[in-house]
């Protein structure tokens, strides 16, 4: 079966004003293998140019194109005739007409070439480069511009994404004009059955050319073969957006909404500087938002805190049915990014304002208690350095992933679906795989034995030789009990997981978020209890 004639005319190639990636630049040039017993070779090559060009010379830019002063050639500067040419400049013969998004820099040492993304689009988005991704930290750290490259290390395609590159587009009062050049070329052992008049084709429509042939194959390939070739040239212009929220600071018109009353009274983000009432939320919102690569999740006491998907936060409060409260004002402060976030998570007030949240803002009179989250990085220090000024060696081995599985214990966990499951292995992690069996075997001379004990077992000797073993047991049932759930988290349907809450004194008839507390709560009790009796 013969490549179809409509693949040379490249009829599929859709413009780049409906991608939601635009290419700033792109340079490929590749071949297909194909099961097609009648082709010999197929390649296409790509090649995309595009420079913002200021609103009151695109005319000046429509004159020019991939045969003009629009291609993937290396940019220069220097001192011309009539002056110095900078870079970063796209001009006519005689005329400034914009910048170049992209700076192709080629290197004759080593033949490289090193694409440089415009410093204002940088500054302008407030992006951060890493590797060859450069991303936004005032919008989650979403990536905005993303730069490819082949085995080679050579760059080939660098694109934005859409909605920022209008927005930038938008404040500068310009529009990204585009060249580009397609060619496909396919060497076949018998000639194709194509229409076009005397084995070729050029066509004209609009702003794309199009030209394609079928001749005799010469060298390199088989002179026996068939050579067809298509090619289409396109200029295009890519739109300012209507609005730029991030670099100009137009107003977003697309305002979220949210639940101020439980009869489904709502108001728009805007309207909630204000308004003195709170809003309520599901504590699904934490891992929402703790996506986000800047997330933040700060503990003041032990039912409020500061949340939010950047680093500032909200101040929020968990109420008796587990849900999240934060003060109005609060929430309509947010960027409109975030804003849809918590609108996602949003519930009709129910259970009341948590009651240490209300004494913290209304009464200025913060509660004097500590979140178990706050606790636990101190009990698991305090512990293994108890064990380390009794028997000179560490407890716990180092762990290189440690702050990030600190940031991942916490009561919001058990929110999602087996949360609490999840919970007791990211506190397995952090602590039970950490403990050094052989410091605790030396450490209290345990007599050997063909089968070395578990963990949690060691510890529970070590308790027991500075006390009793009943008193041992006890005092680990919690530890045990947050093994059991996870192990159940290992194992679909295991029974394990009653049991396990009942050892680590976790009320099962307690909101989810309540449950992820009090597992939190009893692990750092056991292991403050322990280092109790190292001391």
């Amino acid at each position: 079966m013969p490549i179809p004639q409509s693949y040379f005319e490249l009829r599929d190639v859709l413009p780049l004003r409906s991608k939601s990636w635009i290419p700033l630049r792109k340079i490929t040039d590749a071949s297909f293998e194909t099961d097609q017993p009648d082709v010999y070779r197929l390649e296409e090559w790509i090649g995309i140019a595009t420079a913002a060009v200021e609103d009151g010379h695109r005319a000046a830019a429509e004159t020019l194109g991939w045969t003009g002063d629009l291609d993937v050639n290396p940019h220069r500067s220097g001192v011309e005739r009539w002056g110095y040419s900078a870079a970063d400049v796209f001009r006519s013969l005689n005329k400034t007409l914009g910048i170049n998004l992209v700076i192709d820099q080629h290197l004759e040492q080593g033949n490289r070439n090193i694409w440089h993304l415009h410093p204002d689009l940088c500054v302008a988005l407030a992006l951060i480069q890493e590797g060859d991704s450069w991303f936004r930290p005032e919008e989650g750290w979403i990536e905005v511009v993303r730069l490819k490259r082949n085995d080679d290390g050579e760059p080939f395609l660098i694109e934005i994404k859409a909605e920022f590159l209008r927005d930038y587009l938008a404040a500068r009062g310009m529009a990204l004009y585009c060249s580009s050049y397609r060619e496909r070329i396919a060497v076949t052992i018998n000639k194709p059955p194509y229409d076009w008049p005397a084995d070729r084709l050029a066509d004209e429509q609009d702003r794309d050319r199009r030209e394609a042939m079928t001749v005799a194959a010469d060298y390199p390939d088989p002179t026996d073969h068939y050579w067809t070739r298509g090619a289409l040239w396109r200029t295009e212009w890519v739109e300012p957006g209507t609005l730029s929220t991030r670099v100009r600071g137009d107003a977003d018109p697309h305002t979220t909404t949210f639940a101020l009353e439980n009869d489904g009274t709502r108001a728009a983000a805007n309207q909630l500087a204000g308004a003195m009432t709170w809003l309520y939320f599901e504590p699904t919102i934490a891992s929402a938002l703790l996506r986000h690569r800047s997330a933040t999740l700060r503990w003041a006491t032990e039912e409020t805190g500061s949340l939010g998907a950047t680093n500032h936060g909200v101040h929020f409060g968990i109420n008796d049915i587990g849900l999240i409260t934060v003060f109005a004002k609060d929430i309509g402060s947010l960027q409109p990014w975030e804003q849809r976030l918590w609108s996602a998570h949003n519930v009709t007030p129910d259970g009341g304002v948590s009651r240490e949240l209300f004494a913290a803002q209304m009464e200025v009179n913060p509660a004097a208690t500590i979140a178990p989250e706050m606790g636990l990085p101190q009990a698991m220090d305090a512990l293994d350095v108890a064990f380390s000024s009794r028997y000179g060696a560490r407890l716990l081995r180092e762990h290189d992933c440690l702050q990030g599985l600190l940031r991942r214990a916490h009561r919001f966990v058990a929110a999602e679906p087996d949360g609490l499951l999840e919970l007791s292995k990211e506190l397995t992690r952090l602590f039970i795989e950490r403990i050094d069996i052989d410091a605790i075997i030396a450490a209290i001379a345990l007599p050997k034995t063909d089968k070395k004990p578990g963990s949690l077992k060691a510890l529970e000797k070590l308790a027991a030789h500075h006390g009793s073993n009943a008193a041992a047991r006890t005092m680990m049932a919690p530890l045990f009990g947050i093994y059991d759930l996870r192990l159940a988290d290992a194992h679909i349907g295991s029974s394990k997981i009653a049991s396990g809450k009942a050892r680590a004194a976790v009320d099962d008839s307690s909101p989810p978020v309540m449950q992820g507390r009090q597992l939190l709560q009893s692990f750092v009790a056991t292991l403050n209890r322990i280092t109790a009796t190292l001391t």
